[in-house]
């Protein structure tokens, strides 16, 4: 995985953990990567970390679920 992927990834993981929900649009305008390669992120997130997030269709965020571990340490260097 490309340092790129990786800080997007713990993107997703930092903001499901302390706000609890993240979406597509928030990823895209960050990084400034277009909606395919935000949503190849959130595939490749939950695919990686199944349990960890749930898309809610109505407002379109992932919410952190019950069952979140996260998957990136606190230390970036990590």
């Amino acid at each position: 995985m490309n340092y790129a992927v990786r800080e997007r990834l713990r993107m997703i993981d930092f903001l499901l953990k302390h706000y609890g929900n993240v979406s597509r649009a928030e990823i895209q305008d960050y990084f400034g990567v277009g909606p395919a390669t935000a949503t190849r992120d959130f595939q490749q997130y939950m695919n990686a970390h199944p349990g960890n997030a749930l898309l809610n269709q109505s407002s379109k965020r992932y919410v952190r679920a019950e069952t979140f571990n996260s998957a990136f340490s606190e230390d970036p260097q990590k």
